[in-house]
């Protein structure tokens, strides 16, 4: 599937697609206007309406869920090695963009914001930043793009208490989708939110486990650490951690 990397959202065709595009500028603006997040002067960021819209309005769309998904990841390791593979710039500019509008969407959309998300927000700011950069290399300047998503790296709880604030409309306006695009969406979402508890425990367990590794071998982490290993083998059967429970207890 091809995208153009110097447009600021992915299209659509069809004349529903153009309307629920316009639909969904509307209720960023109410939405901004709210929150009292309009444009000014100190940061004028109408175009990353424009960005979001387009972004909003292809997640509508099955062929584009299906797109992305051979490369979005939740760990920054399958991200860097999908990059390293990358044969030219590219793609490694579509891994970023992908994985950052993914992350942009399933934390402002999917799930309200929260301030816990702190490993997730940089993340999403590094995989913007990230995108910007190749952006950058691929046309030997800061495309209008790169700007936008520069713009969404360095004011990244911004546009995500936007998003969250739109979260029901947004919503309402995918109850009205056919019914195979909320197939794909229910879909989506009910993988999402069954990984969550997962991935947020292993993100817990890898933290503890690095201070761990540094040396920090006291017995209140030490339990942390078996706790945390039980706690994984509960959600996930297929979690093997013998290796680990050997390393923790034989010191």
């Amino acid at each position: 599937m091809s995208f153009r990397l110097d447009t600021p959202f992915y299209q659509i065709p069809g004349s529903q697609a153009e309307a629920t595009f316009g639909a969904i500028i509307q209720m960023l603006l109410k939405t901004r206007l709210k929150l009292h997040l309009e444009a000014d002067r100190e940061l004028y960021d109408e175009d990353v309406n424009t960005y979001l819209a387009g972004l909003l309005v292809s997640y509508f769309d099955p062929t584009y869920l299906q797109a992305i998904s051979q490369v979005i990841s939740a760990y920054d390791l399958d991200i860097f090695e999908e990059v390293k593979k990358s044969e030219d710039r590219y793609h490694a500019y579509w891994i970023y963009k992908v994985n950052a509008d993914d992350l942009l969407v399933s934390l402002g959309i999917f799930k309200r914001f929260r301030e816990e998300s702190k490993g997730d927000l940089e993340k999403l700011k590094h995989y913007y930043s990230s995108a910007a950069d190749y952006q950058r290399r691929i046309y030997g300047k800061l495309t209008a793009v790169g700007e936008i998503q520069m713009k969404l790296a360095d004011w990244t709880d911004r546009y995500l208490t936007i998003l969250s604030e739109a979260r029901g409309e947004y919503l309402h306006f995918m109850d009205q989708m056919h019914p195979e695009q909320m197939r794909v969406f229910h879909e989506k979402l009910a993988e999402f939110e069954k990984e969550l508890p997962l991935k947020e425990k292993q993100d817990e367990f890898l933290d503890a486990y690095l201070e761990w590794t540094k040396g920090l071998r006291e017995n209140q982490l030490r339990q942390k650490l078996l706790h945390l290993i039980q706690e994984l083998k509960n959600l996930d059967a297929t979690f093997d951690a013998e290796q680990l429970l050997g390393e923790i207890l034989s010191l």
